[in-house]
């Protein structure tokens, strides 16, 4: 199952690359800008779904996706608790 890698410039000038075990992340986030809220819905989505690929492709969902998600959202919840307001971008999906 091909991987991929992408890059999230947050609203605080953070910049960090994530994991997910599926290309299906691309169905879900382009190169561009989101809201926190919009992110936040659309990573959800995306890395519950590429864990659910590797589920029905070897029998057990992706513990890395589920740890990348609980990061990103860990993020999500230190920028509202801070009152960020700006975007985040994704500045690379490879």
């Amino acid at each position: 199952m091909p991987a991929v890698n992408f890059e999230v410039q947050w609203p605080d000038g953070d910049v960090k690359t994530y994991y997910s075990p599926s290309t299906v992340i691309r169905q879900y986030l382009k190169d561009d800008h989101y809201s926190l809220d919009e992110f936040a819905e659309r990573i959800s989505l995306a890395m519950n779904m590429a864990s659910e690929r590797v589920r029905e492709k070897f029998g057990y969902y992706c513990s890395s996706a589920s740890d990348e998600l609980l990061q990103i959202n860990a993020k999500i919840h230190r920028l509202r608790d801070l009152q960020f307001s700006g975007n985040v971008r994704i500045t690379h999906i490879n």
